[in-house]
């Protein structure tokens, strides 16, 4: 019996295959074998394996990315966009971003549509610490090292608790609250 498989099932194929073998591993034969098709059934929906990879860098980059900033952007209060952040954070296929980080080395493909995903968050993150913070350096550091935490998580090994990755974002956000209490001038009491 054949398999009926849609597109996105080879991308998320990818995901998985990037997720257990690296970026090295991501090839049509083992994409194939992964969906139990043929490569004939990878040619109804690709014409080559630079339109695959072209695709599926795109599929990434819009449900890994720009569809997860459009729903954080939504929540109007920072704390709560920024409570929002880590949840998507803690939810990506991180052993996949690895994979993709380290193919992004020598791909200059997949390197400009990481370039793309690393400013589209990095943004996001700033408009969040910014709303808590106000402009500045104090938002853009804590922005700045949000990331920096789930780009080292991503690469451990091996890799930590989830758990961790959590309790390392919010301790982080929790401190640009602890800077925005200390800037904030006190009350004068009454007498």
């Amino acid at each position: 019996m054949a398999t009926l498989v849609r597109r996105e099932d080879y991308f998320d194929a990818a995901i998985e295959i990037l997720s257990t073998d690296d970026h090295g591993g991501l090839k049509q034969a083992p994409l194939c074998r992964h969906l139990s098709v043929t490569t004939g059934s990878f040619y109804n929906y690709f014409e080559s394996w630079g339109q695959f990879k072209t695709e599926f860098l795109q599929h990434w980059l819009d449900q890994r990315t720009l569809q997860l900033v459009d729903a954080a952007r939504l929540v109007a209060e920072s704390e709560q966009r920024l409570e929002l952040l880590i949840d998507f954070a803690c939810a990506l296929p991180h052993r996949a971003e690895s994979a993709i980080r380290a193919w992004a080395h020598s791909d200059p493909e997949v390197r400009a549509v990481q370039n793309t995903v690393d400013e589209q968050r990095f943004e996001v993150v700033l408009e969040a610490t910014t709303g808590l913070l106000g402009p500045g350096a104090d938002a853009e550091n804590f922005a700045r090292m949000g990331l920096l935490l789930l780009y080292g998580y991503q690469q451990s090994m091996p890799q930590p608790e989830l758990g961790q990755l959590r309790w390392a974002l919010q301790r982080t956000f929790s401190d640009a609250l602890s800077v925005r209490a200390a800037d904030r001038p006190s009350r004068p009491t009454a007498v």
